[in-house]
């Protein structure tokens, strides 16, 4: 895991798993060339799959069907 903040994710049906948060940058182009900008969060499962995070903040989806929830909103 890259992240030093491992959070549990609870799905519906009680499965838990230990995920971390990761940036997610953007390039920008500057005056002076291009730099990376950090505009929001993902999720990075312990397969070393990154998911994005749905509107609300706090859940994604780590397959069909299969959504999973923090325990709180994440703030970019």
């Amino acid at each position: 895991m890259n992240q030093n903040h491992n959070i549990i994710a609870k799905s519906i049906n009680g499965t838990e798993i230990l995920v971390s948060l990761v940036p997610l940058n953007k390039t920008q182009s500057t005056r002076t060339g291009f730099k990376s900008i950090e505009v929001g969060k993902r999720v990075l499962l312990e397969s070393g799959i990154e998911v994005d995070l749905n509107l609300d903040g706090r859940s994604f989806y780590t397959e069909l069907n299969q959504l999973f929830k923090l325990n709180y909103r994440v703030i970019t």
